[in-house]
Parts: C-alpha cells; structure tokens; sequence
C-alpha cells in the first residue's frame, strides 16, 4: 500500500498469553526477529493478591521448557506450589490410585501455578529480548498473503509482515477464523465450578480427583494454606452453586467432597461450561497454530497449558533443525512436520480423556465394576511408572538448545 510504512518480521505471534509468550521467547533465541501482538497484559503481581481462578497442573516436561527459557527461577519466587503424590479413586474399597515422585526418582510430580503468573514471567523476560518487539495498545484488522510474506494490519495504522505467523490467541481464535480453518466442537453438557479456598487441614503435597456419580471432584494445592477446587456437575447445578455466598458455597463443597478437603473457607468463585475442540488444520502456507488455537480439551486431567507448552517445545524443534539443515524453515513442508508430530497427539490424549470422562460418568453396576478393576491395575508399580512418566512428560520430545 502506497504510503504506509511496513515492518519486516521473521516471525508474527497473534496472541501473549503463556504459550504465544513462550513461542516468541523460544523463536528469539533461535536469532530470529518476532513481532508478539497481545492487548490484554497480566495484571502485575502483589503478595497481598488473592490466588487467581485460573490455574495450571505444570508437568516435569513444562517446567523443564520454562527453565530452559530461563523464567522458571522467578516463577519459584513469585508464588507456585509443587506437589509430590497424585490420587484418583471413585470407591476406596474397589480402587484407590495413589502416584509419588518417589517411584520415578523425582523431587515433585509437578507444580501448580496460576497461570498469570507463568504469563508475567514470561513478559519479564520478553522485555529483555531485543529479538521480541511488543505491540501492546493495538490489535490486528486483517491478514493477507504477499508473495512469500504474511502481512498484518493493526488497528492503529501500521502494517508489518513476517515470514511466519503463529495463531496463539486461544480458543475463540480469529486467526483461526479469519483462515477459515474450521474446527470441531463438542459440548458435554456438564460446566466447572472453580473456587480458591482456604483449607489448613488438607495434606498440601497431594493433588487428588475423586470421581462422583456427578462427576469428577478435584484439589489443587496453591500454598501451605490455600488450594483451588474444582467440581464438574451438570450446568443448572453449578449455576445454582456460584450463586450462592461463600459462606453457604463452602459448606455445599464440605458436604459433597470427600472428607480430605477438611474445614474450607471460600475466598472467590467461577464457573465455565464444558467443552473440546480441534482444528481440521494446524497450519497453512506461512501459518501456524498452536495451543487453544488449535485445541481445547476437556479440564479433567489438567493437560490443556502442558499440551500447548508441547505445541511450543515441537515447533520450536522443527523450525531449528530446518535452520541448522539450510531449509526454509516457514515453508508448508517442514511446517507439516510439526502439524502431523501434534495432531496425532493431541487426538490420542483428547480420545484417551474422553474414555475416562465417559467411563466415570455413569452408574451401570458392570462398567463401574470394569472401570475400578482396571484403575486397580495403575499400582502394579511398572505401570504406575510407565503413567507417571508419561503424565510428566519424561522422555517426550525436550526443548533443544535455543541458543544456536
């Protein structure tokens, strides 16, 4: 366009939540130069703030991303909570799984972090980075393609194109949409209460799920003192329930959870309906989605930001090796590499916690016999390993050295 000045990007990233943020830090250590669009900046952090609503379960593989990122030290310092042992059951006398990072020679399992937090450090450090140029008070109007370049108008004017864009700007992605990628959608007919509570007398290096005739029941340690739960029931419940105060919510929860949540006080509330999505693409010419841009999946076992951190480490990955080997690494080709890597991934672990939501969430006498039968299998201690492993993201695909 004649008059309108145009910035030149390696790479665009729509979107700064934490998994655009990591994919925009990973890509500047690569030496390439990134332009991240996000108009919706974390609020900064005080310890007075209550613990937010949005947490996240991060695996060995997560953290191992975020350390090599080099932000994982002022997570530690900022406020995050490991834990050392898992538990599931539905019945205690019929199966009762109990995981420990003692079995697989590890100090955790995991964290629990909210996820404002992971966002903060990683602005923090994308503040450092020369390679990362922020756009922050403005967003895109449209997308076009010329010539080999992805071109980018903002709302305030400027224009800039890259040789890559990466849609990171989650579920409702307009990336996505204005692509006209489509993707599928699946409503469970089941929504979430998430509540931060106080609660002194639950253990504090455990995280546990029971599952209920009404669905799945959930703790996650925050701190010595405060945890997040959160409670699947169907959607007139749960909107029943978040009406109610925190006084009279706190004795609800202490009613129907098991008696290891003890006395909680609730502090705050929320709810969200649940659903699945996936996209029938991950990538086009010069274009890229990764995390809730190109999948969403159901909360249950707490995979949705380690899925997306996946998304960032494969991409990551592929695009290096096609630096080191001289190939155009923004072309269709070595992007298809990673689109065929994650998709066939993600489907199983979709597929895999659908099987478990379902499997749990009715009451026929013989599948709740066969579904306790097998859960018993899970501390046979080399498949407990084999899980933990698994769920920790030990020996998946690691994050190669950025710096080349």
């Amino acid at each position: 366009m004649v008059g309108k000045k145009r910035k030149i990007y390696d790479v665009i990233v729509c979107g700064g939540g934490m998994t655009g943020a990591a994919m925009a830090l990973c890509l500047a250590n690569l030496k390439l130069n990134v332009a991240l669009l996000e108009t919706a900046l974390p609020q900064p952090f005080s310890k007075k703030q209550r613990f937010d609503l949005r947490v996240s379960a991060l695996s060995a593989q997560t953290v191992l991303l975020l350390k090599t990122l080099d932000v994982w030290e002022d997570i530690l310092k900022t406020r995050c909570h490991p834990y050392r042992r898992l538990r599931v059951w539905e019945n205690p006398k019929l199966g009762d799984v109990i995981f420990n990072a003692d079995n697989i020679d590890e100090p955790q399992i995991g964290f629990i972090a909210e996820n404002r937090i992971v966002q903060l450090a990683l602005w923090k450090k994308i503040k450092t980075k020369k390679r990362v140029t922020t756009y922050c008070s403005t967003t895109w109007r449209q997308f076009k393609y010329c010539g080999d370049k992805v071109l980018v108008d903002l709302q305030n004017g400027e224009q800039i194109a890259g040789d890559l864009l990466i849609g990171a700007d989650g579920a409702q992605s307009g990336v996505r949409r204005e692509f006209q990628i489509p993707s599928s959608f699946y409503k469970y007919g089941q929504s979430c209460l998430v509540a931060s509570v106080r609660a002194k007398e639950a253990e504090k290096d455990m995280t546990w799920q029971r599952f209920s005739k009404t669905g799945p029941q959930a703790f996650l340690p925050l701190s010595k003192d405060y945890a997040s739960i959160v409670w699947y029931h169907q959607t007139e419940q749960i909107n029943k329930l978040v009406q109610l105060d925190e006084r009279d919510l706190a004795l609800k929860i202490m009613d129907s959870f098991p008696n290891e949540l003890g006395v909680v006080e609730v502090i705050q509330k929320g709810c969200f309906p649940l659903h699945k999505s996936h996209a029938s693409n991950y990538i086009k010419p010069r274009l890229a989605l990764i995390g809730d841009s190109a999948h969403t999946i159901n909360p249950l076992a707490g995979q949705g930001a380690n899925l997306g951190f996946q998304d960032v480490i494969c991409l990551n990955n592929v695009i290096n090796t096609a630096l080191i080997n001289g190939e155009d690494w923004s072309s269709t080709s070595v992007l298809k590499r990673y689109e065929i890597k994650r998709k066939i991934f993600n489907s199983i672990m979709m597929n895999a916690i659908d099987i478990i939501y379902h499997g749990f969430s009715n009451d026929v006498v013989p599948i709740r016999f066969i579904r306790n039968k097998i859960m018993s299998f899970a501390n046979v201690p080399m498949i407990n390993n084999l899980i933990m492993r698994y769920a920790t993201g030990l020996g998946m695909e690691l994050p190669v050295n950025f710096e080349r």
